[in-house]
């Protein structure tokens, strides 16, 4: 699967690839014998879409199609579709989605939270969704509204342990013109912004990523702000993260973090933040965040699988070595603990973005992400996947 986003994916020595139908994935995954977990791809930016020995489900050649509601409030769009395709296909009609600043994720972003820059005003994606279609573990299909219970909230969070989403329906919103303004800045400045970020209205967010020696901004707003220039919609947002194109091949591992607002919290942890990020191991590997709170924390938490409510920023950790290089990879992953392990006195809980079931910290991951609904979720997952078919919860 050479054609991945994901290049520690794309490299994967994996076991075969299988593009299937909506009507052959019942019958796959009640017949399947292969190597367990398999793996499933929508979009292409998780590590874990292809792995070494295991077959990957690529659902994007078979899950392409995208409706749009007669009366233009809602769209089913397939397992297959980028979120950044959907944004191109929606704003031909003036519509559009709550979205990230990336538009290469696909399915994965709506079902583990969906987090961007306008989530202050709209909330999460998973708090868009009025339907979900698809096979749970067991091969058994279904389709779910927010009354079906426990399964409902299950699928907000957890879906990738359970089942095989082919197609969801979500809210669209009108397209509107955002105004932007980049900022760019020593460390030392970055609780200053945070704490100056903390008291803007919902229609305003600040995302942020530090690499090096430097910290770039993004400042995004619903409104005119004194700086802010005018951009057509999301899909023609700045990009803050640089991808490695000279060089080395590169393989990285994410981990997303949620906390609390707490600007004074990031200013005792400054000193030694900076300390941390001068010795990172790579120069690709970076720490950035997304400012949440407003529209995302007036959903109940029992609403959802998604449980830190409570969030008001999602910074996450990208540990970054040259492919094939086992000390560099052990360097980078001890280097991302660490960073993590300093953050977690401001941001206790994880955003399971991505999967880590072959790292050392996955148990840990779990725990921190679910909380006291784990123990219920994995009940579920005897129910509707006893074979292992997807990865273990």
């Amino acid at each position: 699967m050479s054609d991945l986003f994901n290049l520690q994916a794309a490299d994967a020595a994996i076991a075969g690839v299988i593009s299937p139908q909506a009507g052959e994935l019942p019958s796959l995954l009640q017949t399947w014998s292969g190597p367990r977990p398999l793996r499933v791809c929508s979009g292409g930016t998780s590590s874990r879409c292809a792995v070494d020995g295991c077959w990957s489900l690529d659902l994007r050649p078979g899950f392409q199609d995208v409706t749009l509601s007669p009366d233009r409030t809602t769209v089913r769009v397939g397992a297959g579709r980028t979120m950044g395709s959907l944004m191109e296909l929606l704003a031909a009609e003036d519509l559009t989605i709550t979205a990230g600043l990336s538009g290469y994720p696909g399915m994965g972003y709506l079902l583990t939270g969906g987090m961007g820059p306008l989530s202050r005003r709209w909330g999460l994606a998973i708090d868009q969704l009025s339907e979900i279609r698809g096979v749970w573990g067991n091969g058994r299909s279904f389709a779910l509204q927010p009354s079906d219970q426990p399964e409902w909230r299950a699928l907000l969070g957890a879906a990738p342990f359970l089942a095989i989403v082919t197609d969801v329906t979500l809210a669209c919103l009108p397209l509107s013109p955002l105004w932007v303004a980049l900022r760019s800045g020593p460390p030392e400045q970055l609780g200053e912004w945070i704490a100056e970020a903390e008291s803007w209205p919902d229609v305003q967010s600040l995302q942020w990523c530090w690499r090096g020696s430097e910290v770039h901004g993004l400042q995004v707003s619903l409104e005119p702000f004194e700086g802010g220039l005018p951009i057509a919609g999301q899909q023609w947002l700045p990009s803050l993260a640089s991808v490695p194109v000279d060089g080395p091949r590169r393989h990285g591992e994410v981990v997303g973090l949620l906390g609390p607002a707490a600007a004074a919290g990031w200013g005792r942890l400054m000193p030694d933040l900076i300390r941390l990020m001068r010795r990172c191991p790579d120069g690709f590997c970076n720490l950035s965040a997304q400012q949440l709170g407003g529209a995302t924390a007036r959903v109940p938490v029992e609403a959802s699988a998604f449980r830190h409510r409570d969030a008001v920023w999602k910074p996450w950790i990208t540990a970054v070595w040259s492919a094939g290089d086992a000390a560099a990879r052990e360097r980078s992953l001890a280097w991302l603990e660490e960073v993590w392990a300093l953050l977690q006195t401001v941001c206790p809980g994880v955003h399971l973005a991505q999967l880590h079931d072959h790292l050392p910290f996955h148990q840990r991951e779990l725990e921190l992400a679910f909380g006291p609904w784990l123990s219920e979720l994995r009940l579920l997952k005897a129910r509707l996947d006893p074979d292992g078919n997807l990865p273990q919860l």
